[in-house]
């Protein structure tokens, strides 16, 4: 260790004190809220738009019915960043239906002087005039530039939760429902798709359409929708309702493969829920730029583009559980709307859930229960960070609400109540809570008197604890046999720490008991912090598992020989048994017995996702067995998320039937994403021929760029500075924009500070792209150069959009921080060894006077 160093160790000895982690209460800090106040009942809105992609301008006429809830002599709306022109009024009682009336149009705020005080019920009629200019907000439109010459244009709008406001002045709140109609000019070639029945289309005389929508039955403002382009249409129907998914012309051919099914989920949903699909259309819509995986417009869904994808790529993603979220909103959200983001569960759980089910009636419990599983450990990792309520009204912002807990954990919340009221009270009670709240704004007390009112079961326990508090429950389980008394002792503790957030629960579970004949099933009420239920059973269960098709939302610790496990593993029916067993014998995987079981499951398991679970663990062991085991599945299995698993194991077998193996995964296997892990291996065991298959795939189109990046990942760890030139080429040429972010990445990894490299990047902050933008930021902070700052600030005074902004903020922190810890750095390194010359100097004098 260098002298400078034990000085500084020295003279600045540590300070640095652990901190006990504060509340985790997230974004939910906000004093409570309340369900927003109205002045006025929207009953009705016309809008008259017309668009023009030169100036990327949306012109308006926003023409609103409505009645007053109490007496006023000025309304006010929500309109933000727009020019307001003029504004008039017609009532019953004016003669003259123009009418100008004076507004004041601040921030967000649009003030209407009605010329008079009218009294509460009064029905007014006010049309407002508005223009858009390049809209940050609530509406976007896509257009070509130099890196995308040929990206086709639309525009698209986008409302949740509050961006209604952005592109058509209204009372931007989910509590008030109004129908709609949509008046729109657009190219004559361009198709328009807004809520709702197509009343009219009709040419006009400069070569424009005017297409007329309109939607009778109510909704909320922020279901509204338009969107325009140039666009194919795949045409189904079911039940003489039209069902119709649009994509960009030219990608027709993709459109089966995600919206195939669409009708046979109508005809599901409407069955089990007993409330016919209650639009008169549904449309999908895939459109480009959407920051969103999609938006439940009433009848009108919006898709992002990546819902389509080629028949290769088919093999490892699939658009099913999107669709069927978007087209159970429908119902859950469109129908019925949650009176206020607080509530947001009402539609985004029910949604959540409702694909799954799907996907339990499509493909059957396993695959249902395998999805649920994951989203469940989706929730679990925020509830690491933070802790709230489902139902919870103080969000710092409405966006906040839309996290694991409102999707998922909802979800599962839902499938507990499935559990507790069993299927047949189940689906009465939401029988009854479509029909009651049909067309309504709700809060979760609706739903529990909906389930009174069906089932006459109180359940204000489930929803105070499961809804009002956060958190789950923690069980701790042991069992043991009496064999005097034949009796199977089951201790169920709960070990969650108990709080004002979390509470201790209530809840049924289900309890499995394997015997050598037989498996048993029984049902415990779970009150206490402990509790001890009994058993009588005629022989020593061979296993015993709690909770085995997984109903609950826990975390749970079941301790269990190896003997029992293996019974799990081989024998349980239910797979989230199987997969527990797994996880138990991950720790003993070095035994011969417990190596041997799993290498059986990973060839023979019925179901994919415990296959691919054992050849995760395969891919830990050594030896012969264990590399032919994966060889065998990363050659043979069917399912492609096993042959990624098994081909990311022998990454850790360098032999040369591994390499041959990944080859030829590379070069033959049907999945991107194989090819993809194929490469990364490769990296590890045979680094020094992998690079013309890294450079090869560099002009391998793939799936979300995978191969790309991969292959760049690969480049830049063998520091191959020929492919950091052919990277920066490739670069300068018209690429896609999964292309351009990957790329962007991997200069910054081959070329490093780079001043070339670091203008490169620099010129890609003016792209159309918001993500080829966020992007280069991103890649800017890992060049780690702060000449870069500059460059970033004369973006941001340009940059709108919102996300892109606090990138930029947060980059320019750091470079800054980077800049400042390196000067700071060197002048305290220098200060430091000052003081070590100077105690170097008084040791020398200390050493000579010793002498003396």
């Amino acid at each position: 260790m260098p002298r400078v160093i034990l000085l500084l160790l020295a003279l600045f000895p540590s300070t640095l004190l652990a901190q006990q982690p504060g509340p985790r209460t997230g974004p939910f800090t906000a004093p409570q809220r309340s369900v927003r106040s109205r002045a006025i009942d929207q009953q009705h809105v016309r809008l008259d738009l017309k668009f023009d992609w030169e100036k990327q301008e949306m012109k308006g006429k926003a023409s609103h019915t409505l009645a007053l809830l109490a007496p006023a002599s000025s309304i006010e709306l929500d309109a933000a960043e727009m020019a307001i022109g003029e504004v008039t009024l017609a009532t019953e009682e004016t003669v003259n239906p123009s009418q100008k009336l004076q507004k004041n149009h601040q921030g967000n705020k649009l003030t209407i002087q009605l010329g008079k005080e009218y009294p509460a019920g009064q029905k007014l009629q006010i049309a407002i005039e508005y223009v858009v200019t390049k809209p940050n907000q609530g509406a976007h439109f896509v257009i070509p530039d130099a890196s995308e010459p040929t990206q086709p244009k639309m525009v698209w709008t986008q409302s949740e939760p509050e961006d209604a406001r952005y592109w058509f002045p209204c009372f931007d709140s989910p509590n008030d429902r109004l129908t709609s109609e949509i008046v729109t000019v657009a190219p004559a070639n361009f198709m328009v798709l807004s809520n709702g029945s197509l009343i009219s289309k009709r040419e006009n005389d400069d070569k424009t359409v005017t297409w007329h929508w309109s939607q009778v039955k109510s909704h909320s403002p922020y279901l509204m929708s338009v969107v325009a382009g140039d666009f194919e249409v795949l045409e189904q129907n079911w039940d003489g309702i039209p069902v119709l998914s649009y994509v960009p012309r030219g990608r027709l051919a993709e459109a089966a493969r995600s919206f195939d099914k669409t009708p046979a989920m109508m005809a599901y949903f409407s069955e089990k829920i007993g409330y016919r699909y209650p639009w008169p259309k549904y449309a999908q819509i895939c459109v480009d730029e959407y920051g969103w995986g999609g938006m439940e417009h009433t009848s009108a869904t919006t898709l992002n583009l990546n819902t389509l994808h080629d028949e290769r790529a088919h093999a490892d993603v699939s658009s099913i559980n999107l669709v069927a979220h978007e087209l159970a909103h429908q119902w859950w959200g469109d129908l019925v709307t949650c009176k206020d983001w607080g509530e947001i569960w009402l539609n985004e759980s029910f949604a959540t859930y409702f694909a799954t089910l799907w996907t339990e009636h499509d493909q059957g419990w396993d695959e249902a229960a395998w999805e649920r599983y994951h989203e469940a450990e989706s929730y679990f990792g925020e509830d690491t960070r933070y802790r709230r309520s489902i139902v919870n009204y103080k969000y710092n912002s409405p966006m906040n609400v839309f996290d694991s807990h409102a999707y998922p954990k909802g979800g599962r919340v839902l499938h507990m109540l499935r559990f507790e009221l069993g299927d047949e009270q189940f689906w009465r009670a939401l029988r009854r809570y479509a029909e009651v709240n049909q067309f309504r704004t709700v809060e979760t007390a609706d739903l529990r008197i909906a389930i009174e009112d069906a089932t006459g079961q109180g359940l204000n326990w489930f929803c105070d604890q499961w809804l009002y508090h956060g958190g789950h429950p923690e069980f701790t389980v042991s069992w043991e046999w009496d064999a005097a008394a034949k009796d199977v002792r089951l201790t169920v503790k709960q070990t969650q720490k108990v709080d004002e957030t979390t509470p201790l629960f209530r809840t049924t579970a289900e309890i499995e008991i394997a015997l050598p004949g037989e498996t048993l099933m029984k049902r415990i009420q779970i009150t206490k912090p402990e509790e001890t239920y009994h058993f009588q059973v005629a022989e020593r269960p061979t296993r015993v598992c709690f909770d085995p098709k997984d109903w609950l939302l826990k975390k749970l610790s079941f301790s269990k020989s190896k003997e029992e496990l293996l019974d799990q593993l081989a024998n349980d029916k239910n797979v989230i048994c199987r997969l527990q067993a797994i996880q138990g014998l991950d720790s003993q995987k070095g035994d011969p017995q417990v190596a041997a079981a799993l290498m059986t499951a990973a060839t023979k398991d019925a179901f994919w996702g415990i296959r691919e679970e054992a050849v995760r663990i395969i891919g830990k062991l050594n030896g012969d067995a264990a590399r032919k085991a994966l060889i065998s599945a990363a050659k043979d299995d069917k399912k492609s998320l096993v042959r990624r698993a098994a081909v990311g194991g022998l990454g850790n077998f360098a032999h040369d039937d591994s390499r041959a193996a990944l080859k030829e995964v590379f070069h033959k296997d049907g999945s991107y994403y194989a090819a993809a892990e194929a490469l990364r291996a490769l990296l590890k065991i045979d680094r020094e021929n992998v690079r013309d298959l890294l450079v090869a795939a560099l002009d391998r189109p793939s799936h979300h760029e995978v191969l790309l990046r991969a292959a760049c990942d690969g480049l830049a760890e063998l520091k191959d500075s020929g492919a950091a030139d052919k990277v920066a080429v490739m670069l300068k040429s018209p690429q896609t924009p999964d292309r351009r972010i990957v790329l962007l990445g991997a200069l910054a990894q081959l070329q490093g500070g780079d001043a070339a490299v670091v203008k490169q990047v620099e010129e890609q902050l003016s792209n159309d792209r918001v993500s080829v933008r966020r992007a280069a930021v991103q890649s800017l902070v890992a060049l780690a150069q702060p000449a870069a700052i500059s460059a970033l600030q004369a973006r941001r005074e340009k940059e709108q959009h919102r996300g892109t902004v606090r990138d930029i903020d947060e980059a320019i922190a750091k470079l800054r921080d980077k800049d400042k810890s390196a000067d700071d750095l060197r002048k305290e390194v220098e200060a430091l060894r000052k003081k070590n010359d100077d105690l170097e100097s008084r040791l020398k004098k200390l050493e000579g006077k010793g002498k003396e």
